[in-house]
């Protein structure tokens, strides 16, 4: 018995430097930024204000933008991750020749960090001198200003998600297709099922457990996504591009509004729990691991 209550006691000793860092950098600024999100800053001073903060983000426009913008962003993020990941793994997965040149434009940007991505695309997208407006004049269309533009900004920075995230999640399904049994494709191609027919009822079943996983990271990169709008737009034309992390880094930094920040912080916080409970209710229970 004391042998089994001394075993207890190492195991807990080996799990204590764990804790001691989940504790100072996970579970302590989460109680700390709920705390200050029912607080506002007078000069040195925080006052208690309930839940004020709140309100004023809902109330405000410049905040019900933000959280618009934010819920069009990872809506369009998860599915262009999944469907369009899943459809350029398919065209990867080809036995051509020169394929894996033919994959190297695809997953070259993985590889490019968030902000270099940014300052390339800055340059695809001047007004002047940049080259989509280049080739627009050179077919006979109208340049247009992509960042300046309060309909096109948003899609705009998209398209830069998109280029930068689309091959390292085919990636994943690249890998998953190769693991699929062949007998079964084999067969299927006998029987005389078409492509979209396989895609439907074999392919997209056998792939589940990797399509639950790009869902989750999908939605988590994009709602982290600030080092593009900060490159690009810094959050306009007037508000147009603002999503929550730059709203908070723009609340926060700048303004010194740190009540309103933690709101937004605690907001996002909810988001991400929330959906990660769908995605298990929805996805998880869905998938078919073998």
């Amino acid at each position: 018995m004391s042998f089994i209550k001394r075993g207890g006691a190492v195991a807990y000793l080996f799990l204590f430097p764990s804790l001691v860092f989940l504790t100072a950098f996970t579970i302590w600024p989460i109680i700390w930024v709920t705390w200050a999100s029912f607080q506002r800053r007078v000069g040195r001073e925080r006052v208690f204000v309930g839940l004020d903060n709140y309100a004023r983000l809902f109330s405000d426009p410049v905040g019900q933008r933000v959280v618009t913008n934010t819920l069009l962003y990872v809506t369009a993020a998860l599915i262009v991750s999944v469907f369009c990941g899943l459809l350029l793994a398919l065209l990867l997965n080809q036995s051509l020749k020169y394929i894996l040149l033919m994959r190297f434009p695809f997953l070259a940007p993985i590889a490019l960090p968030m902000v270099s991505a940014a300052a390339i695309w800055l340059f695809l997208y001047t007004p002047r001198v940049g080259l989509i407006n280049e080739v627009l004049r050179a077919v006979g269309l109208p340049p247009h200003n992509w960042l300046s533009d309060r309909e096109l900004a948003l899609p705009s920075l998209f398209v830069v998600y998109v280029w930068k995230q689309l091959g390292y999640f085919s990636l994943f399904y690249l890998a998953a297709l190769q693991a699929l049994p062949d007998d079964v494709m084999d067969a299927a191609k006998i029987d005389g099922a078409g492509f979209w027919t396989r895609l439907r009822h074999i392919i997209w079943p056998l792939v589940s457990p990797t399509t639950y996983f790009v869902s989750t990271i999908a939605v988590l990169n994009s709602l982290q996504q600030v080092d593009h709008v900060f490159i690009l737009t810094a959050g306009g034309p007037n508000n147009a591009t603002n999503m929550a992390l730059y709203y908070v880094y723009e609340q926060g930094f700048k303004y010194f509004k740190t009540g309103l920040a933690s709101a937004v912080t605690v907001l996002l916080l909810s988001m991400l729990l929330t959906l990660a409970i769908l995605q298990y209710i929805y996805l998880e229970r869905r998938v078919h691991y073998e």
